[in-house]
């Protein structure tokens, strides 16, 4: 490949790459990680993506988790999980969008009680995301060169 070629390969990929990054994020594959590292985030650490504790647990309520063999140092949003399979990530050129299902009936919705930022990633799990899209736009651009 010529230099000009090289130059005009290069100039193309970061005047695309909002469209490369969506092709990335509609990856099944990529898709299913987003949606564990989120899980795993609010599973492991019972915050909001901004570091904010949801809480304790009521004694009432530790005393039942305790006897479902689950976590009672920290809400995780997880008891019958149908929160967590109800995650989804839209695509988008320059990014994407996590949504879940936050409705528990009809009079109690998670979104309501602990905010939109639960499914925000916070900087440990924007960093895991980071680095899982760093080699995926590195193969893409050895693939231009070769």
């Amino acid at each position: 490949m010529e230099f000009d070629d090289c130059i005009n390969q290069a100039i193309n990929f970061f005047e695309n790459i909002d469209e490369i990054l969506f092709q990335i994020t509609k990856e099944q594959e990529t898709q299913d990680f987003l949606i564990e590292v989120l899980q795993d985030q609010l599973f492991k650490t019972g915050e909001d993506g901004d570091g904010v504790s949801l809480g304790d647990y009521s004694p009432v309520t530790v005393q039942i988790k305790r006897a479902k063999g689950q976590p009672t140092d920290r809400i995780t949003l997880k008891d019958t999980g149908d929160f967590y399979r109800s995650y989804m990530i839209e695509a988008f050129e320059g990014g994407f969008i996590v949504d879940a299902d936050g409705q528990k009936s009809p009079s109690d919705n998670l979104f309501v009680s602990y905010g939109d930022d639960i499914l925000k990633p916070n900087e440990e799990t924007t960093t895991l995301i980071t680095e899982y899209y760093e080699p995926k736009l590195l193969e893409y651009i050895e693939n231009i060169f070769r």
